[in-house]
């Protein structure tokens, strides 16, 4: 049987398809979600002494794991402290030592998928933006100039050296809610008044070399195969430093693309090391034709490459885990 872990909450159309194809194909598969085990009340247990080693959900006989998500710890922890004044500092050291805590609960359960299939495994997607660069340069792959700091001497002379500079999070594009106002984490350009109104230590970010760009690429990968998608971006200024600041009036041109062999191996290998056997790849084509690595998303979204390529990924997804199920 297959074994879809998912967060209830959080669902889109290609998330949908591959069920869909899946139910056309007459597959078995069932559900696992962390609003199960943290919000919904299901009684379950980890027995571990001596004796035995025994788990009450019955892992067993899943043969074939998709690993979408299973419980983002904001969304789950906001309602327990809706009641409290946002404004304690112990309140939001009380958030950071329970997400943690469901962090490695999440981990003993994931444990038990070690014996099935899995895509990808959940216990390989959680590598930051920067380790992932410093492997990448290791392997050969280009990569934008980088810098991790909190001093804003350091970054004026990074800024004054590159010209150009973006800064994003260096874990995962992130949003809050709050009740006046939604902040949304993602990649933005720095400029020199920026850096000057800043202190003279900040909170450590994460800071790049702005690379110019002829079209960004977006390769899904899954299996050591390759389904890469261009985008151009740099055909609209409201996109052109970031293209989600999507432009709905007037989309950017998507088509399919394919990727020298050399750098196809060079990312195969970079998988391979992250131990991901699925994932979606951003890179840069530059105007004098160097391709730039800049991150690998594990879990990214893929319907955006799928039907402009006409690719059918859904498709591709439902048989891969389908022939592992057999």
């Amino acid at each position: 049987m297959i074994l879809i872990c998912k967060n209830y909450k959080e669902n889109n159309d290609s998330y949908e398809e591959v069920i869909d194809w899946l139910l056309y194909k007459n597959a078995r598969f069932d559900f696992l979600s962390g609003e199960d085990y943290y919000e919904n009340g299901k009684d379950w247990c980890i027995t571990l002494n001596n004796s035995r080693d025994e788990l009450s959900i019955p892992f067993g006989e899943y043969k074939s794991v998709w690993f979408r998500g299973f419980l983002r710890h904001r969304n789950h922890l906001e309602e327990a402290f809706n009641d409290l004044e946002s404004t304690n500092d112990n309140i939001a050291e009380l958030r950071w030592r329970i997400g943690q805590e469901i962090g490695r609960i999440n981990n003993q359960i994931f444990n038990n998928f070690q014996n099935a299939y899995q895509l990808p495994s959940p216990l390989s997607v959680k590598s930051d933006k920067f380790s992932m660069l410093r492997l990448a340069k290791e392997l050969g792959l280009d990569i934008p100039d980088s810098l991790i700091t909190n001093s804003k001497k350091e970054l004026l002379q990074f800024f004054k050296k590159q010209q150009q500079i973006i800064t994003k999070p260096l874990y995962e594009t992130v949003y809050f809610n709050d009740k006046s106002y939604v902040a949304f984490f993602k990649t933005n350009t720095i400029t020199e008044e920026v850096i000057e109104s800043l202190p003279e230590t900040f909170f450590p970010s994460l800071f790049q070399g702005y690379v110019e760009k002829d079209i960004e690429l977006r390769a899904f990968y899954i299996e050591e195969k390759f389904y890469t998608m261009a985008i151009f971006s740099q055909l609209d200024s409201q996109t052109k430093i970031d293209f989600r600041n999507y432009n709905d009036e007037k989309p950017n041109r998507n088509v399919p693309y394919l990727l020298p062999e050399e750098i196809e191996i060079k990312i195969k290998r970079l998988m391979k090391e992250l131990n991901l056997n699925t994932g979606s790849i951003d890179l840069i084509k530059t105007p004098d034709k160097k391709y730039v690595f800049l991150e690998v998303n594990p879990t990214g979204q893929f319907g955006f490459v799928s039907k402009p390529c006409n690719y059918y990924l859904e498709d591709v997804i439902a048989e891969e885990l389908i022939r592992h199920d057999n």
